[in-house]
């Protein structure tokens, strides 16, 4: 009776263990910046826990190929609060505080030499890539692919893809949708082109209600940890 009861508590650990991490979605990308050599024309992506527990992402691993081969990051010791959106830069630490600040702030980024593993950032191609992330490298052993979206030509460049909480995909952000704007800054002491939205998500139900003209919610900027 002891060891059956230990059984179905360890079947709820790992249940739970498991509904965390399948809370996470990529819910942005920037494959193809239109701004200057400086700060702020990195690729960038962002990452959003949708669910109500924090997910340590230690050692979870992403790149733009999955297990067909050795070239991707792992992450360092952080963790992903609940309800909190993180966007990964393919800038060194030394740009990262005026890529933040080019985006207005107010959202958590890392920068690339955070990362480890093989390769700290996988180039997203402006041609169309795909961006995947596990919670273990795939090419050393088990593990599990816990979010995933692929996007197709930047058309020119200079505006992020989105998708909802709930995976749906948006297509290129458009200022004034959907949480998008006009960064403020591009990175290099002048005004910004890129068109995104780093650390505001859109909620499924908010676009529901603003398809029938409700006015009374808006895309909001992600709680930071």
């Amino acid at each position: 009776m002891k060891c059956k009861a230990s059984m179905l508590l360890m079947g709820a650990v790992l249940a739970v263990a498991g509904s965390a991490w399948a809370d996470l979605m990529i819910t942005e990308a920037m494959s193809n910046s239109d701004h200057p050599g400086g700060a702020a024309n990195g690729d960038w992506w962002e990452l959003t826990n949708t669910g109500s527990t924090a997910v340590d992402l230690e050692n979870y691993y992403w790149d733009d190929d999955g297990p067909t081969g050795n070239d991707g990051a792992l992450f360092p010791d952080i963790a992903i609060s609940a309800g909190q959106s993180i966007v990964i830069v393919d800038e060194g630490t030394d740009n990262l505080s005026d890529f933040v600040s080019a985006w207005g702030g107010g959202f958590t980024a890392y920068s690339r030499d955070d990362f480890g593993g093989p390769n700290d950032f996988s180039g997203l191609s402006a041609d169309g890539d795909q961006i995947e992330l596990w919670d273990a490298d795939p090419n050393a052993g088990a593990a599990n692919l816990v979010a995933s979206v692929t996007f197709g030509d930047s058309d020119g460049g200079g505006k992020s893809f989105e998708w909802h909480t709930d995976g749906t995909d948006l297509g290129f952000s458009v200022a004034g949708e959907n949480g998008a704007f006009v960064a403020p800054g591009n990175g290099d002491g002048g005004t910004g082109i890129d068109i995104g939205s780093p650390g505001v998500v859109p909620e499924p139900a908010t676009m529901s209600l603003l398809g029938l003209g409700g006015l009374a919610l808006l895309p909001r900027r992600n709680r930071k940890a």
